[in-house]
Protein backbone atom coordinates (compact mmCIF):
# COMPACT_ATOMS: atom_id res chain seq x y z
CA UNK A 1 0.00 0.00 0.00
CA UNK A 2 2.80 2.38 0.93
CA UNK A 3 4.59 1.61 -2.33
CA UNK A 4 1.41 2.41 -4.26
CA UNK A 5 1.11 5.78 -2.54
CA UNK A 6 4.74 6.59 -3.35
CA UNK A 7 4.16 5.67 -7.00
CA UNK A 8 1.04 7.84 -7.19
CA UNK A 9 2.90 10.82 -5.67
CA UNK A 10 5.81 10.31 -8.03
CA UNK A 11 3.54 10.14 -11.07
CA UNK A 12 1.68 13.27 -9.97
CA UNK A 13 4.97 15.12 -9.43
CA UNK A 14 6.29 14.12 -12.83
CA UNK A 15 3.03 15.12 -14.47
CA UNK A 16 3.18 18.49 -12.74
CA UNK A 17 6.79 19.06 -13.83
CA UNK A 18 5.85 18.01 -17.33
CA UNK A 19 2.99 20.52 -17.46
CA UNK A 20 5.27 23.26 -16.16
CA UNK A 21 7.98 22.54 -18.71
CA UNK A 22 5.36 22.35 -21.44
CA UNK A 23 4.02 25.78 -20.45
CA UNK A 24 7.53 27.23 -20.41
CA UNK A 25 8.17 26.04 -23.96
CA UNK A 26 4.69 26.73 -25.27
CA UNK A 27 3.88 29.62 -27.58
CA UNK A 28 0.36 29.68 -26.17
CA UNK A 29 0.24 32.65 -23.78
CA UNK A 30 -3.03 31.50 -22.23
CA UNK A 31 -1.37 28.23 -21.28
CA UNK A 32 1.39 30.15 -19.55
CA UNK A 33 -1.13 32.31 -17.69
CA UNK A 34 -3.09 29.25 -16.61
CA UNK A 35 0.10 27.65 -15.28
CA UNK A 36 0.98 30.86 -13.41
CA UNK A 37 -2.43 30.84 -11.74
CA UNK A 38 -2.04 27.16 -10.84
CA UNK A 39 1.41 27.69 -9.35
CA UNK A 40 0.36 30.75 -7.35
CA UNK A 41 -2.70 28.92 -6.02
CA UNK A 42 -0.32 26.25 -4.72
CA UNK A 43 2.04 28.83 -3.22
CA UNK A 44 4.80 28.05 -5.71
CA UNK A 45 5.60 31.69 -6.37
CA UNK A 46 9.27 31.23 -7.15
CA UNK A 47 8.49 28.70 -9.83
CA UNK A 48 6.04 31.09 -11.48
CA UNK A 49 8.63 33.83 -11.99
CA UNK A 50 10.16 32.32 -15.12
CA UNK A 51 6.72 32.28 -16.72
CA UNK A 52 6.05 35.87 -15.64
CA UNK A 53 9.29 36.97 -17.29
CA UNK A 54 8.03 35.47 -20.54
CA UNK A 55 4.50 36.79 -20.32
CA UNK A 56 4.84 40.32 -18.87
CA UNK A 57 6.31 41.86 -22.07
CA UNK A 58 3.56 40.26 -24.13
CA UNK A 59 0.74 41.80 -22.07
CA UNK A 60 2.36 45.23 -21.64
CA UNK A 61 0.07 47.89 -23.09
CA UNK A 62 -2.96 45.60 -23.16
CA UNK A 63 -6.10 45.59 -21.03
CA UNK A 64 -4.60 42.71 -19.02
CA UNK A 65 -1.33 44.51 -18.27
CA UNK A 66 -2.37 45.79 -14.83
CA UNK A 67 -3.66 42.41 -13.63
CA UNK A 68 -0.48 40.67 -14.76
CA UNK A 69 1.74 43.35 -13.22
CA UNK A 70 0.10 43.18 -9.79
CA UNK A 71 0.31 39.36 -9.80
CA UNK A 72 3.97 39.53 -10.80
CA UNK A 73 4.74 41.90 -7.94
CA UNK A 74 2.91 39.58 -5.53
CA UNK A 75 4.89 36.57 -6.75
CA UNK A 76 8.15 38.43 -6.19
CA UNK A 77 7.06 39.51 -2.71
CA UNK A 78 5.96 36.02 -1.68
CA UNK A 79 9.26 34.66 -3.03
CA UNK A 80 10.97 37.13 -0.65
CA UNK A 81 12.57 39.01 -3.51
CA UNK A 82 11.71 42.24 -1.74
CA UNK A 83 13.91 44.66 -3.66
CA UNK A 84 12.30 43.47 -6.88
CA UNK A 85 8.77 43.42 -5.49
CA UNK A 86 9.22 46.99 -4.23
CA UNK A 87 10.32 48.04 -7.71
CA UNK A 88 7.42 46.27 -9.43
CA UNK A 89 4.79 47.66 -7.05
CA UNK A 90 6.18 51.16 -7.48
CA UNK A 91 6.23 50.69 -11.24
CA UNK A 92 2.60 49.57 -11.06
CA UNK A 93 1.63 52.80 -9.28
CA UNK A 94 3.37 54.87 -11.93
CA UNK A 95 1.87 52.92 -14.83
CA UNK A 96 -1.64 52.41 -13.39
CA UNK A 97 -2.30 55.27 -10.92
CA UNK A 98 -6.10 55.02 -11.19
CA UNK A 99 -6.29 51.24 -11.04
CA UNK A 100 -8.34 49.81 -8.13
CA UNK A 101 -5.16 48.02 -6.97
CA UNK A 102 -3.18 51.28 -6.68
CA UNK A 103 -3.76 51.44 -2.92
CA UNK A 104 -2.63 47.85 -2.48
CA UNK A 105 0.43 48.51 -4.62
CA UNK A 106 1.44 51.58 -2.61
CA UNK A 107 1.10 49.65 0.63
CA UNK A 108 2.93 46.57 -0.64
CA UNK A 109 5.76 48.68 -2.02
CA UNK A 110 6.18 50.11 1.47
CA UNK A 111 5.87 46.66 3.04
CA UNK A 112 8.55 45.34 0.70
CA UNK A 113 10.91 48.02 2.01
CA UNK A 114 9.82 47.16 5.56
CA UNK A 115 10.88 43.56 4.96
CA UNK A 116 14.36 44.78 3.97
CA UNK A 117 14.87 46.60 7.26
CA UNK A 118 17.76 44.85 9.09
CA UNK A 119 18.37 44.27 12.79
CA UNK A 120 19.00 47.48 14.74
CA UNK A 121 22.76 46.91 14.99
CA UNK A 122 23.22 47.24 11.22
CA UNK A 123 22.99 50.24 8.91
CA UNK A 124 19.43 51.59 8.99
CA UNK A 125 19.18 53.11 5.51
CA UNK A 126 16.51 50.60 4.50
CA UNK A 127 14.61 51.28 7.72
CA UNK A 128 14.46 54.99 6.95
CA UNK A 129 13.31 54.30 3.39
CA UNK A 130 10.59 51.98 4.71
CA UNK A 131 9.40 54.63 7.17
CA UNK A 132 9.17 57.19 4.39
CA UNK A 133 7.20 54.81 2.16
CA UNK A 134 4.84 53.75 4.94
CA UNK A 135 4.21 57.35 5.93
CA UNK A 136 3.47 58.13 2.29
CA UNK A 137 0.81 55.42 2.25
CA UNK A 138 -0.70 56.67 5.52
CA UNK A 139 -0.78 60.24 4.20
CA UNK A 140 -2.44 59.24 0.93
CA UNK A 141 -4.86 56.77 2.54
CA UNK A 142 -5.42 57.93 6.15
CA UNK A 143 -8.45 55.63 6.40
CA UNK A 144 -7.16 53.03 3.98
CA UNK A 145 -7.58 49.28 4.08
CA UNK A 146 -4.04 48.80 5.34
CA UNK A 147 -3.54 51.92 7.49
CA UNK A 148 -3.73 50.06 10.80
CA UNK A 149 -1.09 47.56 9.67
CA UNK A 150 1.06 50.39 8.31
CA UNK A 151 0.90 52.20 11.65
CA UNK A 152 2.02 49.06 13.47
CA UNK A 153 5.01 48.74 11.14
CA UNK A 154 5.88 52.41 11.55
CA UNK A 155 5.90 51.97 15.31
CA UNK A 156 8.12 48.91 15.05
CA UNK A 157 10.60 50.65 12.77
CA UNK A 158 10.73 53.74 14.98
CA UNK A 159 11.43 51.52 17.96
CA UNK A 160 14.29 49.98 16.00
CA UNK A 161 15.78 53.41 15.26
CA UNK A 162 15.31 54.36 18.91
CA UNK A 163 17.20 51.28 20.02
CA UNK A 164 19.97 51.95 17.49
CA UNK A 165 20.49 55.51 18.74
CA UNK A 166 20.23 54.50 22.38
CA UNK A 167 22.74 51.65 22.05
CA UNK A 168 25.24 53.95 20.33
CA UNK A 169 24.98 56.38 23.24
CA UNK A 170 25.23 53.51 25.71
CA UNK A 171 28.40 52.30 23.98
CA UNK A 172 30.02 55.71 24.51
CA UNK A 173 29.06 55.48 28.18
CA UNK A 174 30.68 52.06 28.32
CA UNK A 175 33.98 53.55 27.10
CA UNK A 176 34.07 55.74 30.21
CA UNK A 177 36.98 58.19 30.20
CA UNK A 178 38.69 56.20 27.44
CA UNK A 179 38.72 58.24 24.22
CA UNK A 180 36.36 60.81 25.70
CA UNK A 181 33.61 58.28 26.15
CA UNK A 182 31.65 60.23 28.76
CA UNK A 183 31.80 63.45 26.74
CA UNK A 184 30.46 61.64 23.67
CA UNK A 185 27.85 59.87 25.79
CA UNK A 186 26.57 63.17 27.21
CA UNK A 187 26.13 64.60 23.72
CA UNK A 188 24.58 61.40 22.38
CA UNK A 189 22.09 61.04 25.25
CA UNK A 190 21.13 64.72 25.04
CA UNK A 191 20.44 64.32 21.32
CA UNK A 192 18.56 61.08 21.91
CA UNK A 193 16.25 62.71 24.45
CA UNK A 194 15.47 65.53 22.03
CA UNK A 195 15.18 63.44 18.87
CA UNK A 196 13.22 60.49 20.29
CA UNK A 197 10.63 62.06 22.62
CA UNK A 198 8.23 59.12 22.58
CA UNK A 199 10.81 56.38 22.97
CA UNK A 200 10.59 53.65 25.58
CA UNK A 201 14.27 54.37 26.27
CA UNK A 202 13.70 57.92 27.52
CA UNK A 203 13.93 56.79 31.15
CA UNK A 204 17.16 54.91 30.51
CA UNK A 205 18.68 57.74 28.48
CA UNK A 206 17.91 60.33 31.14
CA UNK A 207 19.58 58.22 33.82
CA UNK A 208 22.69 57.47 31.78
CA UNK A 209 22.95 61.14 30.86
CA UNK A 210 23.05 61.89 34.58
CA UNK A 211 25.58 59.15 35.24
CA UNK A 212 27.78 60.19 32.31
CA UNK A 213 27.82 63.81 33.48
CA UNK A 214 28.59 62.76 37.05
CA UNK A 215 31.44 60.45 36.03
CA UNK A 216 32.79 63.10 33.69
CA UNK A 217 32.65 65.72 36.41
CA UNK A 218 34.02 63.77 39.36
CA UNK A 219 37.00 62.61 37.30
CA UNK A 220 37.85 66.10 36.04
CA UNK A 221 40.63 68.42 37.19
CA UNK A 222 39.77 69.76 40.64
CA UNK A 223 38.94 73.28 39.46
CA UNK A 224 36.43 71.90 36.92
CA UNK A 225 34.61 69.48 39.20
CA UNK A 226 32.12 71.91 40.87
CA UNK A 227 30.76 73.28 37.61
CA UNK A 228 30.42 69.83 36.05
CA UNK A 229 28.76 68.33 39.11
CA UNK A 230 26.35 71.27 39.16
CA UNK A 231 25.33 70.22 35.66
CA UNK A 232 24.94 66.65 36.88
CA UNK A 233 22.62 67.93 39.63
CA UNK A 234 20.50 69.64 36.96
CA UNK A 235 20.18 66.31 35.17
CA UNK A 236 19.26 64.60 38.43
CA UNK A 237 16.50 67.13 39.12
CA UNK A 238 15.04 66.54 35.64
CA UNK A 239 15.27 62.78 36.05
CA UNK A 240 13.68 62.79 39.53
CA UNK A 241 10.81 64.97 38.35
CA UNK A 242 10.07 63.02 35.18
CA UNK A 243 10.63 59.50 36.45
CA UNK A 244 9.87 59.31 40.20
CA UNK A 245 9.16 55.57 39.95
CA UNK A 246 12.03 54.65 37.66
CA UNK A 247 13.95 51.41 38.10
CA UNK A 248 17.05 53.63 38.24
CA UNK A 249 15.75 55.76 41.11
CA UNK A 250 18.02 54.24 43.78
CA UNK A 251 21.08 54.55 41.55
CA UNK A 252 20.19 58.14 40.71
CA UNK A 253 19.66 58.98 44.39
CA UNK A 254 23.05 57.46 45.18
CA UNK A 255 24.70 59.69 42.57
CA UNK A 256 22.95 62.70 44.08
CA UNK A 257 24.20 61.76 47.54
CA UNK A 258 27.77 61.65 46.19
CA UNK A 259 27.32 65.09 44.65
CA UNK A 260 26.01 66.48 47.93
CA UNK A 261 28.83 64.79 49.82
CA UNK A 262 31.41 66.36 47.50
CA UNK A 263 29.81 69.79 47.85
CA UNK A 264 29.67 69.45 51.62
CA UNK A 265 33.30 68.43 51.94
CA UNK A 266 34.59 71.11 49.60
CA UNK A 267 32.36 73.95 50.79
CA UNK A 268 33.58 73.55 54.37
CA UNK A 269 37.22 73.98 53.35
Amino acid sequence: MKNLIVVIILVATLASCGSYQKALKSEDNLEKVAMIDTLMAKGKYGKSLALFEQIIPVYRGTDSAADMAIKYAKALYEDESYINSAYQYERFITSHPTNPNAQLALFMAAKSHYQMSPVYSKDQTDTNIALTKLQEYINVYPSGDYTDEANVMVEELRDKLDKKAYEIAKQYHHFGNFRGGYISAISAFENFILDHPGSDYQDDAQFYLLDSQFQYGINSFAELVPERLAKAKEYYDIFAKRYPNSEYKEDADEIMEKIEEYNSQNTSK
